[in-house]
């Protein structure tokens, strides 16, 4: 094998590595947003959700509750 393949070679494969790390660190990158994206998804509903178990006990109308939250009638008299 001449020098000049080696270092070809060489190189693809330190660019490739590279490419794969960058690929893998992306991945993460967005996995970790996703998850803090749904975090906050079922933060809200459970917040909408307690809201809406409040305003029941106090004996508000489902239908104004249900406009108040944005859950269901079905799902707030399940609560």
């Amino acid at each position: 094998m001449l020098i000049a393949e080696y270092d070809y070679e060489t190189d693809i494969a330190v660019q490739r590595a590279e490419e794969h790390e960058i690929a893998f660190a992306e991945g993460i990158e967005r996995g970790i947003e996703q998850g803090i994206e749904q975090g906050f998804s079922e933060g809200s509903y459970q917040t909408k959700r307690e809201t809406a178990v409040a305003f029941k006990r106090l004996g508000i109308d489902i239908a104004k509750i249900a406009e108040g939250t944005g859950l269901s009638v079905e799902e707030i008299e399940k609560l």
